[in-house]
């Protein structure tokens, strides 16, 4: 069973290191996960994030670019297997403990995944995985399996809390919950604003 611990924004407060973004480019091995929960969670108190701007550190995708990204080799190659394919390669994995539920092609969209895999499941509201945009939403659902082979039917945000639903599929996974309470405590900018 997996361990969490759902994110308290006050610890974070004076947390975010700007340093870190360098530290991503340089020595990303060295990053620890509280250091990057730091990072993401303590970008949440900065004046850029009250004005929706995220450094591109901050997304999966950036670092899959620059670094290459097979994705969609993968997604193409999934879609053309059978299900009982796909059944037999995911029992070969669980046996030989060679399953890795992440795809990605970096270290840097590793560390932002473990980061947010620290807060939660995300299998009730109660243990939803904290983002801080729903874009990280949608980079977390293209890197974790099964979430990347399944299709989405619904989704609902209440209270803060995203619900993503699916469509039926062989791994029972019904839904997800991802917490967005931060960005509506924050506020989005006024038209103004973004302007000035």
């Amino acid at each position: 069973m997996k361990e969490f611990r759902k994110i308290d924004y006050s610890e974070y407060k004076d947390k975010y290191d700007e340093n870190i973004k360098e530290k991503l480019h340089t020595s990303p091995k060295d990053i620890d996960i509280e250091a990057m929960r730091a990072y993401i969670y303590g970008y949440t108190f900065t004046e850029q994030y009250a004005r929706c701007i995220f450094p591109d550190e901050l997304s999966m995708d950036y670092w899959s670019d620059e670094c290459g990204d097979d994705l969609d080799d993968e997604l193409e190659r999934i879609n053309n297997m059978s299900l009982d394919d796909i059944k037999k390669e995911m029992m070969d994995a669980l046996e030989n403990d060679t399953i890795d539920m992440y795809d990605v092609s970096t270290v840097q969209e590793r560390l932002i995944l473990e980061a947010i895999d620290s807060t939660g499941d995300g299998e009730s509201p109660e243990t939803a995985l904290c983002v801080i945009d729903v874009d990280q939403e949608y980079e977390y659902l293209h890197r974790v399996f099964p979430f990347y082979v399944l299709s989405m039917f619904r989704q609902s945000v209440k209270d803060g809390i995203d619900c993503l639903e699916f469509e039926p599929n062989i791994y029972g996974v019904e839904r997800i919950y991802f917490d967005v309470k931060r960005r509506f405590d924050v506020g989005y900018p006024s038209f103004n604003e973004e302007n000035d």
